[in-house]
């Protein structure tokens, strides 16, 4: 019995150091209420499009564990945290380092700006489903840059170039 509520203890833990995420989610299902103001209808596959676009923009953070920042500080420690279960400590770790992880390919304000035009253009064409995914993701990105001020007082250098950030060797 003990073993079990210290479990639970510890996915109370993880749900509140990783409540970034939830934002995003809270955030997708008020876009598909925006866009049921816009568009007067709302139904489960544009709030379940929007939630999912939400979230969706966060996978950059895979890509760059997997691939091009396989080899990084930051992802090294990422992949002994996992590897030793040490999942508390892990949620800590990404809660208060992921906004000074800087090399991230899409965080970016000519992406951003990129899928704010093809949101728009969708929205004139009455893609309803392509705004709700795209126009949740870009409302990731601009609560990310407000996040960046809450939490560090400034803006993250990452939202003002392309690319990943790392110089390619010549």
């Amino acid at each position: 019995m003990r073993s079990s509520l210290s479990r639970i203890k510890g996915v109370g833990f993880i749900l509140w150091h990783a409540r970034h995420e939830f934002y995003h989610v809270l955030l997708g299902v008020a876009w598909a209420w925006i866009m049921r103001e816009a568009l007067g209808e709302l139904n489960v596959k544009l709030i379940l499009l929007a939630m999912i676009g939400s979230v969706f923009p966060d996978i950059d953070h895979f890509f760059y564990f997997f691939t091009y920042g396989k080899g990084d500080k930051y992802t090294r420690d990422v992949k002994k945290f996992l590897k030793d279960r040490q999942w508390r400590a892990l949620t800590v770790f990404i809660e208060k380092g992921h906004k000074y992880n800087t090399d991230l390919s899409y965080h970016n304000f000519y992406f951003v700006a990129l899928l704010f035009f093809i949101a728009t253009v969708c929205f004139f064409l009455d893609q309803e489903a392509w705004v709700a995914f795209i126009g949740a993701m870009v409302i990731h990105y601009l609560f990310d840059i407000v996040d960046d001020f809450w939490t560090l007082g400034y803006m993250n250098p990452n939202w003002k170039r392309w690319g990943n950030g790392r110089r390619k060797a010549s």
